[in-house]
């Protein structure tokens, strides 16, 4: 194959890369081995970790910072950016409620709270934004997004109690949640799942594990979920309901549209438009397997290229499911981590650099 132009489109090595960092490594494997290729260098993302800034870089933002609370319920600075003509804001859920701000022994979804984000949306309205776009992977919560409503004004109720604070153990107890009082806003989701709110696919059963959930406290998110779905009459079954422990389904009682995040970062990323006179498409993450197929950006960032008959590779700190992924499309998946690397070692960043540069100049001889 002749390489004339190279689409370079990554999501984050979680833990060990950024998108940002991940294209700087992979251009310059190429630049060292072929200098006459012309490489687009494209940062992206799904909903998750690193949403803002591969949205800042494309719609011309900055960031600014403001006092929330933490899943925890603890004072803390968060960012999110906000457009130069003051009509955007782009914000992350995880920068006020994602498990990256707790240590392994705080992490506990009965407790854990998405107050800070609405306390950060509330902020972008009182800037001036007339839009929102929100990403909400990451999250270290399970409370149906009652945190986060509570803090843009809605009242959530136990009969007569009024619960100011809400968190995970909570969603059992709402009898009643009165919206009347939240601010009009136009807030669209961009997610990296597609689970429903409760249920054998939904956010406790799938997710509350890793936010440090037993089994016995599975169950009762679980139930608290459907108690939330029983009470507001809302679709729970709708995709993305149950993204970042329910959040999803809290922001679509105020009327926000969900869409999955590799389809709307691919459309702002102008991705279709690079692929004219395209050789090669690589792009990669972390960790590549099956589930890459159910709407992650290696996925989609693969489909934008079919169209345009463009082959792509696949890149990877840990590849699974490897012939289920080539006959899905991808031309190849190359895990750039040698096998008898110890896992700690291998997320080292000059080490992952330094992995993911030898396996681009692999793909180029």
């Amino acid at each position: 194959m002749e390489l004339n132009k190279i689409i370079l489109a990554f999501d984050s090595f979680k833990g060990s890369l950024s998108a940002e960092e991940a294209v700087n490594a992979a251009s310059l494997a190429i630049k060292e081995s072929c200098r006459d290729i012309e490489i687009i260098g494209l940062p992206l993302a799904d909903g998750g970790e690193g949403t803002t800034d591969a949205l800042r870089r494309f719609m011309d933002a900055d960031m600014v910072s403001t006092r929330v609370h933490d899943p925890l319920m603890r004072p803390m600075e968060a960012q999110y950016a906000v457009s130069r003509d003051g009509n955007t804001a782009i914000m992350e859920m995880a920068a006020a409620a994602g498990l990256i701000l707790l240590s392994q022994t705080e992490r506990d979804p009965m407790k854990t709270s998405t107050y800070g984000v609405g306390e950060m949306i509330l902020d972008a309205k009182r800037r001036g934004c007339n839009k929102i776009i929100i990403g909400i992977g990451g999250s270290a919560t399970n409370d149906g997004g009652l945190g986060m409503l509570a803090a843009l004004g809605a009242g959530i109720y136990c009969g007569s109690e009024r619960i100011d604070k809400p968190c995970g153990a909570d969603l059992s107890r709402v009898t009643s949640i009165m919206l009347d009082t939240v601010p009009k806003l136009d807030i669209q989701v961009i997610c990296d799942v597609n689970n429903p709110l409760f249920g054998q696919e939904g956010a406790a059963l799938v997710f509350a594990a890793q936010k440090g959930a037993s089994p016995k406290q599975i169950e009762i998110l679980d139930s608290g979920l459907r108690n939330l779905a029983d009470v507001c009459e809302l679709d729970s079954e709708q995709p993305g309901s149950g993204a970042a422990g329910g959040l999803g389904y809290g922001l679509m009682l105020i009327g926000a549209d969900i869409r999955p995040g590799s389809e709307a970062i691919i459309e702002l990323s102008g991705l279709d438009r690079h692929m004219d006179g395209a050789s090669l498409v690589i792009t990669g993450e972390g960790s590549i397997d099956s589930q890459t197929l159910c709407g992650k950006l290696p996925s989609a960032v693969m489909k934008c290229a079919a169209r345009h008959n463009v082959p792509t590779i696949a890149v990877a700190g840990n590849v699974k499911d490897k012939e289920r992924l080539i006959a899905a499309g991808f031309k190849d998946i190359i895990q750039i981590t040698p096998d008898d690397m110890p896992l700690e070692q291998a997320m080292q960043k000059d080490m992952a650099a330094g992995n993911l540069r030898r396996a681009i100049s692999t793909i180029l001889k």
